[in-house]
């Protein structure tokens, strides 16, 4: 088995459909944390954003839920390795029927989002990768249904299909509040959108643009500073 070593946990992914990449590690660095006790984080696969934010917040409790089971392995392995194990959960279920007796301060997911692109060989990363299994529709849908009404839902979502998300979002009473913007490096196009949502509208949204490698392929000071907490390298 192998693992993917952070600062303060360690995780493996050999089961799951998604690895360990820098979406997760930059969603889980960004998205703000104040208020936050509870915590639901929708298709966690190997379960590193739900590991990550109970790192970050000292007394949240944490439910992650994925309907893939060989992903689910690897988040249970995770989580049982975790220093903060007691406040971490995992639910092999379908969030389209998730019907908690609480709502969520936050919500989080790195979600399938490949619509157009052609879908990979194997089968579970095709579902990870695609909205084949949950439609974007029906992932607002269950965030509205079950997001606390002074809670957060955070995303990462293609620069590409960022306008896609937020008239969608917008219908389920989901507004943005903070948007983060990243390219691989300086000569890049945008490639990820990093978005926080409310449910009350913003006249003002913040947002910015952050490269994650320098012209050199040198990590940049933004990105640095932005996960220091979590690699052992920063």
């Amino acid at each position: 088995m192998k693992f993917f070593t952070f600062k303060q946990f360690r995780i493996t992914d050999d089961w799951s459909a998604m690895k360990v990449g820098t979406d997760s590690v930059i969603l889980a660095s960004w998205v703000q944390i104040e208020n936050t006790k509870t915590v639901l984080d929708i298709g966690c696969g190997s379960g590193l954003l739900s590991i990550m934010l109970a790192q970050r917040i000292s007394d949240a409790d944490i439910i992650g839920v994925e309907i893939d089971a060989d992903s689910a392995k690897d988040c249970e392995i995770n989580i049982e390795n975790a220093p903060w194990r007691e406040r971490l959960k995992i639910l092999r279920v379908d969030i389209r029927d998730y019907n908690p007796k609480v709502k969520f301060d936050m919500i989080i997911s790195n979600p399938p989002f490949f619509t157009n692109s052609l879908l990979p060989p194997k089968d579970a990363r095709a579902r990870a990768r695609h909205d084949s299994e949950l439609h974007l529709e029906e992932l607002l849908i269950s965030v509205s249904r079950l997001l606390e009404r002074e809670g957060v839902f955070a995303i990462v979502f293609p620069y590409l299909r960022e306008k896609e998300l937020l008239s969608e979002a917008e219908k389920y009473g989901l507004y943005p509040f903070r948007v983060l913007r990243t390219k691989n490096n300086p000569d890049a196009v945008l490639k990820r959108s990093f978005i926080a949502f409310r449910k009350h509208s913003n006249v003002q949204w913040e947002e910015e643009i952050m490269e994650i490698r320098s012209k050199q392929n040198i990590y940049s000071s933004a990105y640095k500073e932005l996960t220091k907490d979590f690699y052992l390298n920063f």
